[in-house]
């Protein structure tokens, strides 16, 4: 009895140790934005919404709603009740705008792929 009591010590101690290393890699794969950073929209295909962060980033947000439904010259939010906005799953994001308004609840979240810098002639 003893020493069942002492394995189970044991291994909820070394699930408790291993879980700050889990998170700080976890954190150090995220890469996040708050919705007041985005300075702009636009549509890439009917459920796929790419928006400018700053001079250089860029992320598609995913949608099962038609983004082509959202009135673009209506004013747009970007939402978010994490307060931060990461890559990977949109839990908790929705693009809000239209007239009426709408929310699109975001299903996912990725990094742009950088386009290729124009080259002059």
């Amino acid at each position: 009895m003893f020493r069942m009591g002492t394995i189970a010590v044991t291994l909820l101690l070394s699930a408790c140790a291993a879980t700050p290393s889990t998170e700080s890699a976890n954190a150090a794969e995220r890469d996040c934005f708050f919705a007041e950073s985005v300075s702009g929209y636009s549509v890439v295909d009917d459920h796929n919404v790419r928006v400018s962060v700053g001079a250089s980033r860029a992320y598609i947000l995913s949608t099962n709603w038609n983004a082509r439904d959202l009135d673009w010259t209506q004013t747009i939010a970007i939402r978010s009740t994490l307060g931060r906005i990461c890559t990977g799953n949109g839990l908790g994001v929705d693009i809000i705008g239209g007239d009426p308004q709408r929310t699109y609840p975001i299903t996912s979240i990725a990094r742009a792929p950088e386009e290729p810098a124009n080259q002059g002639t």
